[in-house]
């Protein structure tokens, strides 16, 4: 149950315009679906309603009563129902996107000192849940609302009709799997939009560099589609984006100074030429753009002796410092056994991209066009050096840093002693002194470590790897550069930037790295002052930053050691693995299309599905399990003086706090009731659906009064109030989805199901 705010604290402008834009799309609904159509879905709307914020028993009576009623329905209503409901969702989404750009418009980004840089790694996945063509239409929809914030909805009401009328004919999710190209193209759409582009130049003229990666196209790791290919495909669309912006700059330039100067013109109309025949990148391209490059400098150097330096001119100079390139540089990354064998065999797939880097890159550094070699799954020195000699071997010369990625239980315990070791072998000390500026990289996964382990402990073991690595890596005189897998949702790594980043050490936030994954990308980089607000906090969590006490009770350890235990317990027992199978869309993940990427890394084992799909699943039936299971019963474990001590710690540490928020944060987002639907729709015999149905029950009582317990709040987002109320007004507007959902299964409906998964993630704006 969900408690009920006394009074709403959602600002009134931001509540009338969602009334207002609902209100309209209903009003839409009507005039493309028809009465009938329109009659059900408000029906359906009012009955979600009255059970806001209800106990488990009153939503799932009311979600069987829905379920007999539309199971009568045909195929073809129930693919509106779900589209009406899912774009009322987005709807309410854009609406606070808007609000929030709105909110942002008089900010001023001030620090008194600024990390060193910050650099974003954008990589694909759920985003692509939602087709190419609707998300197009959102972005249209969304700057109307914005607008509606200053001039009235009244203003932009005609064409907001318009818009929501074709979005309602329109498939909200994909219907095909998305390939890289497609997810490359939808990244840079977002990223190297002209107002993001000017929003990173501007940041980067107040000191603040931020610096955009990407992984879609490099990321090898798993993904039968990636090589040499998709690398070049990669760096061609960005290409493509950065040449658009520089010629529009040039342009305008170019047209001012035709009025006084007729010697520039030719000069800036060569450049210009110049530029468009270096559209595709191939072989000895970084020669081309030296070229380009020197070039352009004259240009500046010219029009500044003549008092015509514009500053168009001066954002290409800015851009070509943040993209030496000319290209969105790429994170590449292979599973460890595969470099082994690359070592062997030029023809794997990771090799052949790092002999195409050599020949594209010929005549600038390779760095500009891939920043690190990432080695998925490291777990001993050899690992490390295998792909430092591969580097070697196909470039001519260690000229890009590789990076160890500790992601597992294995690999972030023994984290040190790997780096210990392949020091031992090789002076990565003197090499990257000299080559990187005596910065040492490596990346933490957080996505596999709480998949393996629960979120606590995965957590706690990332901590554990980040401080252990930052002493050694200091004492070798390197700076630790940490790479966070993190920026998702919060049972991956995720959530609130201020969560992420309480509990690191400074060195981790003077480079600030991270991952920003799928749905994340279109929420924090699609309107320019939403990522200056980002980008704002880590800023002053840096500037304000004060040294913080790590040390951990032996206590904590035993606690996040007996939540570990209770949660490999329960996803090793054949029992709930059957449930798994049965009362989610688990065993449908390859009808999604949620990605480019394999559902399931290959192999066997009891974790070979992908974090992604494997949190997809807890969200999509309303139970977030991973962040919360076993939390509970460790906390009933406790005797009183142990609770006592856990309390302390938790008002001291840094780690705890921001996971019991983000416990919080899911606690409020959990519907038992929708859950216990879909188990009693599963194909469970009776006694098992009781059993589990009791037992999550218990449990999820379990982790509430740990939670109430520790925090001493029984609001479960006291630290967000605002948050909490848009959770408790939303999540019963989903519930109509998860019953579509629970049919689309039943009558093999692979269209209407990818509708309701995307429908219901952006109701709990995560998809995995």
């Amino acid at each position: 149950m969900h408690p009920t705010p006394p009074s709403s604290i959602i600002p009134d402008d931001l509540k009338s315009l969602i009334s207002k834009a609902v209100k309209i799309l209903g009003t839409a609904v009507q005039e493309v679906y028809g009465e009938a159509l329109y009659k059900k879905v408000e029906d359906l709307r009012i009955r979600m309603k009255d059970v806001r914020a209800q106990p488990s028993t009153v939503v799932e009576s009311a979600l069987n009563s829905i379920y007999l009623e539309l199971r009568a329905t045909s195929s073809a209503d129930l693919h509106k129902v779900a589209k009406a409901f899912s774009l009322m969702l987005e709807l309410i989404n854009a609406c606070e996107a808007a609000y929030r750009s709105f909110r942002l418009a008089d900010s001023k980004l001030e620090a008194s000192s600024k990390p060193h840089s910050l650099v974003y790694v954008f990589t694909s996945h759920p985003t692509e849940a939602r087709s190419k063509d609707f998300l197009f239409l959102m972005d249209k929809v969304e700057a109307l609302l914005l607008q509606s914030f200053r001039t009235g909805i009244e203003e932009s009401e005609e064409k907001l009709m318009h818009l929501l009328r074709i979005s309602l004919k329109l498939d909200l999710a994909n219907n095909r799997r998305p390939q890289v190209k497609d997810e490359a193209e939808q990244i840079f759409h977002i990223v190297l939009d002209r107002s993001i582009l000017l929003e990173q130049i501007a940041l980067r003229q107040k000191g603040i560099n931020v610096f955009f990666r990407t992984w879609v196209g490099g990321d090898k790791d798993g993904h039968p589609k990636v090589g040499p290919v998709t690398m070049v495909q990669s760096f061609n669309l960005s290409r493509l984006k950065l040449s658009e912006f520089i010629l529009e700059r040039l342009k305008e330039f170019e047209d001012e100074v035709a009025l006084v100067d007729e010697a520039l013109v030719v000069k800036v109309r060569a450049l210009k030429l110049e530029l468009r025949k270096l559209k595709v990148v191939a072989t000895n391209d970084g020669k081309k753009i030296k070229g380009f490059k020197k070039n352009f400098e004259q240009l500046v150097l010219t029009a500044a002796k003549r008092k015509l330096l514009a500053p168009s001119l001066r954002d290409v100079e800015n851009l070509i410092w943040l993209y030496p390139a000319l290209v969105v540089p790429l994170e590449i990354r292979e599973d460890q056994e595969l470099i082994h064998e690359a070592l062997k065999n030029p023809r794997q797939a990771i090799a052949r991209m790092l002999t195409t880097l050599k020949k594209v890159g010929s005549g600038l550094e390779n760095k500009w066009y891939v920043r690190g070699f990432v080695i998925s799954m490291c777990q001993e020195a050899g690992d490390l050096l295998a792909a430092m000699r591969l580097t070697k071997k196909m470039l001519g010369a260690f000229s890009l840093p590789v990076v160890p990625l500790f992601e597992n239980e294995k690999g972030l315990s023994n984290s040190v002693k790997i780096l210990t070791q392949a020091f031992g072998e090789f002076d990565f000390v003197k090499a990257h002194q000299k080559n990187w500026s005596g910065r040492f990289e490596v990346m933490l996964g957080y996505s596999d470590s709480s998949k393996e382990n629960g979120v606590l402990p995965g957590r706690m073991l990332v901590q554990k790897a980040l401080l252990d690595l930052e002493t050694f890596l200091l004492k070798k005189s390197l700076t630790p550069v940490f790479f966070h897998g993190s920026g998702g949702s919060v049972s991956r790594g995720g959530g609130s930037i201020k969560e992420q980043i309480a509990w690191w050490p400074q060195s981790a936030l003077n480079i600030y790295k991270v991952t920003v994954q799928g749905e994340t990308v279109q929420r924090h980089f699609h309107q320019p002052l939403i990522m200056r607000s980002q980008i704002e906090k880590i800023v002053d969590e840096f500037a304000n930053y004060k040294p913080r006490d790590h040390k951990t009770p032996p206590l904590v350890p035993e606690f996040a050691g007996t939540i570990q235990a209770e949660y490999r317990k329960l996803v090793r027992d054949p029992l709930f693995q059957e449930l798994v199978s049965k009362a989610t869309p688990y065993d449908f993940l390859n009808l999604l299309k949620i990605g480019s990427r394999p559902t399931k890394r290959a192999g066997k084992g009891n974790f070979t599905i992908r974090a992604i799909p494997w949190i997809l699943c807890w969200t999509q039936t309303r139970l977030l399990l991973p962040i919360w299971w076993g939390t509970g019963t460790a906390w009933a474990k406790l005797d009183e003086a142990q609770k006592v001590e856990l309390k302390a710690f938790y008002k001291t540490s840094p780690l705890m706090h921001s996971y019991v928020k983000n416990l919080g944060f899911t606690l409020a987002k959990i519907e038992l009731g929708v859950w216990n639907f879909h188990v009693e729709h599963s194909a469970l015999g009776p006694e098992l659906k009781e059993k589990w149905k009791r037992e999550i029950r218990e449990e999820h009582a379990r982790a509430v009064e740990f939670f109430n317990d520790l925090t001493m709040n029984a609001e479960f987002t006291w630290f967000r109030p605002k948050l909490g109320e848009s959770i408790v007004f939303r999540s019963s507007m989903i519930h109509p989805l998860n019953v579509i959902q629970k049919l689309a299964l039943e009558r093999r409906d692979n269209v209407l199901l990818r509708e309701t998964v995307t429908g219901i993630a952006c109701g709990m704006l995560t998809t995995g």
